[in-house]
Formats: C-alpha cells, structure tokens, sequence
C-alpha cells in the first residue's frame, strides 16, 4: 500500500526532473552544432570570448550566449555579438582586412531559432553556397543581427528566403549605392528593419515598395545616417503599416513634396533632421484626408528651412513634439501655420 500510495508522485517527479535535465541539456545534436561553430570561429588567443567555456558542461542550455526554450529544450536563441578577435584566425579569414566568411549551415540543426545575433564580427559575407538562404528552413527565425560588420550590397539576395524574420538588423555595414526594393519581397513579415550607417544612396524599382506583400508588415524602418539623395522618397509607398520612419542624416535637399508621405498613415514618427531641406510643397500642406494625421514626433532640426509661415504643418492635428532648432527661420512668425 506505502508503494503505490508513493509511487505516482515519485514518478511525477522523476519526469519533472528528467525535464528540468533536458531544458538545462539541449539535445545532444544541438550541442554538436555548438561545438562545431566554437571550433569554426572561435580564436582559442581570444582569451575574453564567451566561447571560451563552451563544453566544459555538458548542461549546453546554460552555456553563454546560449538560450533554450523552457518547455521543448530546443536551442531558440544565439547571440555571438562580437565573439571574434580580428587580429587573428577565424574560418576563411582575409588576413589583410580581418573579414571572414560565415557557413551558415552550421546554424540548420536548431529547428526551433528564434534569434540569431552574428553582429559585430568583421563578417564580409558567407561561404560560396552556403549562405543564409540555407536557413530558410528555419520557420521560426524572427529576429537576425547583422549589424557592424563588413557586408556588402551581395548578402541582401541570401536573405530571399528568411521569409519568417520579423527583425532584421543590417546597419553599420557596406551596404552602398542604389538598392533594389525587390531583395525585400519574400521578407513579407518584417515588422524591423535596421540600414542606418551605410552608405545607401537610393531605392530603385519603379513602384518601390507597392508591390503586394512587400514589407507592408513594416512598422519600424531606419535609413539614418546614409546618403540618400532622391528627395521625392517615392521608394516610401506601400509601406502602409509604417510607425516610425528615420531619415535623418543622410543628404536630402531642396524643397520635399508631401504627397510622398500620403501612403504612411499611420506614420507615428518621422525625423529629417540633419538634411539640407529647404521647405515642403504641395498646394495642401499635410491636410490631405488620412496624410499623417497620426504624426505626434516630428524632428525636422538642422536643416535649412526658410518659410516661416510654417503652412506645410497644417494637418498634423496629433503631433505632440516638434523640432526646427538649426535652420533658417528669420523674421516673424505666423502661428497660425
């Protein structure tokens, strides 16, 4: 009678303990992939890695940069954020410029990836046919880092078949010249989208982002700190769910025409700072039906507005914050703009 009155929440227990083992412990293919990213990238004179102690514990759940999900055990996220030492080896280094080249199949065992951070590693790209096109088998991969690294306009055609990141994070690279919003297609579930810091110059393609399903998920979008240059933002229409747009500190002149912004309704955000805009033009101003009439942040500081009449921000019935320090406002001004 004492055994079986004991026996079921003995064996209760033992399969808590068993699970508890299996989170901590990742499956033993998990741990392999692991092992063979350490010995690919891992510099055994970068004594300051977090690779270091990987596999001195079996238990790879708790190894750093590691995370595992708390039910199945499968490895769901992997941060190796800045785990390579330039001044030395790593896998098919250039040994004159530090950049080194990714296989990312290496990464095709953990089924259940959520997040992948591979930013700040001199990558200058992946391995001949084994880039991340390879992982588009990897359904549950939101959120990718690329950011501070050596890429170049190349790594955007890999990205094709990520179709279930809702993150993406590309800025701090080599990304130049003109981009063509086609390379976005299939990422029809990006909610972010992080370029600020290249040295982008414009979008192409005739309709810019208007095609069906090209990123009209995107609600964040950072073009920061690059070189555009086409100041009629025409690439912008589509991009119906965009909140938060950042543009400032690229090299956008002259006088801006509003009608761009018409698609971004829901547009919560917009800074233009750090331009050499002169002033914004159409015969409305932002009074066009549903054209920003969500907008509570507006930075428009360091630029080179002249028309004091302020008249472009009629419309922007919900802003809440507007800058126009560094200009050049003279004379009065009419407060009824």
């Amino acid at each position: 009678m004492g055994l079986n009155r004991f026996s079921l929440p003995v064996a209760a227990a033992i399969m808590m303990i068993n699970a508890s083992l299996l989170v901590q412990g990742c499956l033993e293919e998990e741990r392999t992939a692991l092992l063979q990213i350490k010995t690919s990238i891992f510099d055994p004179n970068h004594t300051g890695s977090p690779l270091l102690s990987w596999g001195n514990d079996a238990l790879c759940c708790g190894w750093p940069r590691v995370s595992c999900d708390n039910i199945t055990g499968r490895v769901n996220e992997i941060v190796l954020f800045n785990v390579i030492d330039p001044s030395t080896g790593a896998l098919s280094r250039d040994a004159s410029m530090g950049d080194w080249y990714l296989n990312a199949t290496l990464f095709l065992p953990f089924q259940e990836l959520n997040t992948l951070d591979l930013g700040f590693n001199y990558m200058a790209g992946c391995v001949a046919n084994e880039g991340f096109e390879r992982l588009s088998r990897l359904n549950k991969l939101e959120s990718l880092g690329l950011r501070l690294n050596n890429l170049d306009n190349s790594i955007l055609s890999s990205l094709k078949g990520l179709s279930s990141l809702k993150h993406l994070h590309l800025d701090d690279n080599r990304l130049n010249g003109s981009i063509d919003t086609k390379d976005f297609d299939s990422l029809s579930e990006l909610e972010e989208l992080d370029l600020r810091a290249n040295e982008i110059q414009n979008f192409v393609t005739s309709t810019g982002f208007e095609r069906p399903g090209s990123l009209d998920k995107l609600e964040i979008l950072y073009l920061a700190s690059n070189r555009i240059n086409d100041s009629s933002l025409s690439f912008l229409k589509g991009l119906s769910s965009l909140k938060q747009l950042y543009l400032h500190d690229n090299q956008l002149k002259g006088p801006m025409d509003m009608k761009d912004f018409d698609s971004l309704s829901k547009l919560e955000e917009l800074t233009l700072g750090g331009n050499e805009i002169q002033n914004f033009v159409t015969s409305t101003g932002f009074e066009r039906p549903g054209s920003l009439d969500k907008l509570e942040i507006l930075y428009l500081s360091s630029n080179r507005i002249n028309d004091s009449s302020l008249s472009f921000l009629e419309g922007l019935s919900s802003l809440k914050q507007l800058y126009l320090d560094n200009n050049q406002l003279k004379g009065p001004m009419d407060m009824k703009g």
